[in-house]
């Protein structure tokens, strides 16, 4: 049903605006705005997902057109169930997209940092941007306690095996399951039910400084 209606959450250079919009008027907005994205539900999909994606009231449904005025964009690589997504953004995109999902994660050269140091943060083309947002239909999946090691330590997080997968596939992550390294071509596939420890490890870098 093309011509039913749902509320939008656009970005816009001064926040967030909410629009009425059909389906076909999401699509037409993505499809003729060059480095314009949607997220549904914090997932972002394409233009042909979009076709066929089921929506209804309680979905929540963001655009995030590219910024006017020049602002320098970044290659920012976006975890999804299937792989990764590249898309171009700005520091003051990035930000807001982890300010509005607490749920969202990135990593700057393998290390995971947060929106308020983000902003903080000096980065540069150089970088390795990598962000993890929350799975679609992540509430369904169950999720395991990670140990997580980077270059500032040791942390624990809840991630679903789709989030695991994500993280190892992007080929500079190691994934130990009970001490054994795990392929990443393997990790989609395994049992976790019976692990007694996971834990994820990143390069430890020093590529990124604060401003």
């Amino acid at each position: 049903m093309l011509d039913k209606t749902y509320t939008v959450h656009v970005a816009r250079e001064g926040g967030h605006e909410q629009e009425v919009m059909t389906r076909q008027g999401i699509i037409d907005m993505v499809s003729t705005n060059d480095n314009t994205w949607v997220f549904v539900d914090s997932q972002m999909v394409s233009v042909d997902e979009l076709e066929t994606i089921e929506l209804n009231n309680s979905t929540e449904i963001r655009i995030n057109p590219g910024m006017v005025g020049g602002s320098e964009t970044f290659k920012v690589f976006i975890a999804n169930q299937t792989g990764d997504q590249q898309v171009m953004m700005s520091k003051q995109e990035i930000v807001g997209e982890l300010s509005q999902n607490e749920g969202n994660w990135l990593f700057v050269d393998g290390q995971m940092v947060d929106a308020s140091t983000l902003e903080n943060t000096s980065i540069t083309q150089d970088n390795v941007l990598r962000m993890v947002p929350s799975i679609v239909g992540g509430s369904d999946e169950t999720t395991f306690t990670v140990q997580i090691t980077d270059s500032t330590g040791h942390s624990v997080a809840q991630m679903s095996q789709t989030e695991l997968a994500c993280e190892t596939e992007s080929g500079s992550n190691w994934l130990f399951v009970d001490g054994q390294m795990v392929d990443a071509t393997a990790v989609r596939e395994m049992d976790l039910s019976q692990a007694a420890e996971i834990r994820l490890t990143k390069p430890l870098v020093g590529g990124i400084g604060l401003v």
